[in-house]
């Protein structure tokens, strides 16, 4: 995909803005409230769709920035657009301009600053690198060992390790575990994200019915797991890395797992949400049993989506789950008022990122979803121990007021840029860009409404190990596309990775999966 001149990008970019105006003042019209987010929604959605004039594909060295802004809209503000023809509000001051809508603009204004500054910088670099990839039967027999070990551990853990969702009864797992047993299970777990990610790539090379079928199985295999753990995240994250793989290897959409996804979300996520107060809640159905008789509690579940969906004590929807300025606004209307700026304590275990346990006994561990509970008093006291994420920004702000929303989301904005242009796609596929770029995805934009420390050292640990799996099986030179690279030689069969030495094919095993 070429990208369009400047000049009609610049158009471009205003003409959507414009439009965006045009509609928040409809909306705002129709809802009629009196105290609509109006300069908030425009400002921010000025800074989110600056990925207009620079989006080289959709598995280009901007993909990852033009990610983190649209998914940072969707966090705080995307609920607050919706609720305009409403006629709700999510700000209780009647300003113009709140300081949490301050707090939000500036760090988007960060982040895309920090991810220009490392594109312009990254541009100034003529050095070439040699890429290389993995033969494709090491990703294919590693990709399937993965995901059948990490299921393994999924369900061991979650079905006989800790049966229910009760807190003794993950006190005694843990306890059964160990010390040594929890840290072997937790390894275990991280594999089966990386296997998904190999099996789906092997599969957009070779275009194997056989891996077709193994992703199938495993994307129902993980919507199964998923719903008996009660974790949405289980359930989705099989679909959701497949068609990542897909759209950042082809470089278009995958429009049938696409309407897949747009089904789940409308009738399986509803069920989820109703099994959640239902069969998790209501009744305590032990896991195994779940399990044991699935369609009989999956009628149940649907049964009760009606009560639980709707109504005023309803459970909250896909959308509202996805906004999280309701945490930031708490944060930043108490910080330094009710509450004390905590000056980097919550981010102390990233120091011990790379220190193992057994090395460091004592390395700290903070439980930051339970902090903010605690320290702004969100639940009674009786629930005192339930998590209450800040998301990223509001911990930054939570740390180090405006100077920990700067610098700190200039930061990430930064690695996200350089990682985004060391590993683009569309100029080179490999199973280490491919890794990169998903992880980063996953653990730095999704996690946005996640707590800065367990995102972040699963994030630096991963990347750890994808350079040493890099350095054990990384094996075929690959020469990166070009504008200047022979349309035979860019495309030889399904893989764009073009061999060194001129072959036309990166599967040196043509008959492997076929």
């Amino acid at each position: 995909m070429q990208p369009l001149p400047q000049r009609l990008r610049i158009g471009l970019y205003f003409l959507v803005n414009a439009g965006f105006v045009l509609t928040v003042l409809a909306l705002a019209g129709i809802g009629g409230s009196s105290n609509p987010r109006i300069l908030h929604l425009i400002l921010l959605f000025a800074v989110c769709s600056t990925p207009v004039l620079d989006l080289d594909g959709l598995n280009g060295q901007y993909v990852m920035p033009s990610l983190f802004l649209a998914f940072y809209f969707v966090s705080f503000g995307l609920l607050d657009f919706l609720n305009l023809g409403k006629g709700l509000s999510s700000e209780a001051s009647p300003s113009l301009f709140s300081k949490t809508e301050g707090v939000i603009l500036a760090g988007g204004v960060m982040l895309t600053l920090g991810y220009r500054a490392a594109m312009l910088f990254g541009a100034r670099s003529t050095v070439p690198r040699q890429a290389r990839d993995w033969p494709m039967k090491s990703i294919v027999v590693i990709g399937i060992s993965m995901w059948i070990i990490g299921t393994l551990e999924l369900f061991y853990w979650n079905i006989i390790l800790i049966p229910d969702s009760s807190a003794e009864a993950a006190k005694k797992g843990l306890e059964t575990a160990g010390t040594y047993g929890t840290a072997v299970l937790l390894v275990a777990r991280m594999l089966q994200p990386f296997g998904i990610l190999l099996m789906a790539y092997a599969w957009r090379l070779t275009r194997s019915r056989l891996l077709f079928f193994l992703i199938i199985v495993a994307v129902v295999v993980q919507v199964v797991l998923g719903f008996a753990i009660n974790v949405k995240g289980e359930a989705m994250i099989a679909g959701i890395l497949v068609i990542l793989t897909y759209v950042l290897i082809e470089g278009r959409l995958p429009v049938g797992w696409l309407i897949g996804a747009a089904l789940y979300v409308l009738i399986v996520f509803p069920i989820f949400v109703a099994a959640r107060a239902e069969i998790h809640g209501n009744r305590q159905i032990a896991r195994t049993s779940i399990l044991a008789d699935l369609v009989h509690t999956v009628e149940l579940a649907y049964a009760a989506e009606e009560r639980v969906t709707k109504g005023i004590n309803r459970e909250q929807n896909f959308l509202e789950r996805t906004s999280v300025r309701g945490s930031l606004q708490m944060v930043v209307q108490k910080t330094g008022v009710d509450v004390d700026f905590q000056h980097g304590a919550t981010m102390t275990p990233l120091l011990a990122t790379f220190i193992p346990r057994f090395i460091w006994s004592d390395k700290p561990g903070i439980a930051t979803g339970q902090v903010v509970n605690k320290e702004f008093h969100v639940t009674e006291a009786e629930y005192a121990d339930t998590y209450i994420s800040p998301s990223i920004p509001g911990e930054l702000y939570w740390n180090f007021g405006w100077p920990g929303i700067c610098i700190g989301m200039g930061v990430i904005g930064a690695a996200v840029g350089y990682l985004g242009r060391r590993f683009n796609l569309a100029k080179t596929k490999t199973v280490t860009g491919l890794l990169v770029t998903v992880l980063t995805i996953k653990q730095v934009i999704v996690a946005l409404e996640g707590t800065f420390s367990p995102e972040y050292v699963v994030w630096f640990r991963s990347l750890g190990a994808i350079a040493v799996m890099h350095w054990l099986f990384a094996r075929v030179s690959v020469r990166s596309l070009t504008p200047d690279t022979p349309q035979q030689l860019a495309s030889p069969g399904p893989s764009t990775a073009v061999p060194m030495n001129g072959a036309t094919a990166l599967d040196p095993f043509p008959n492997l999966m076929r």
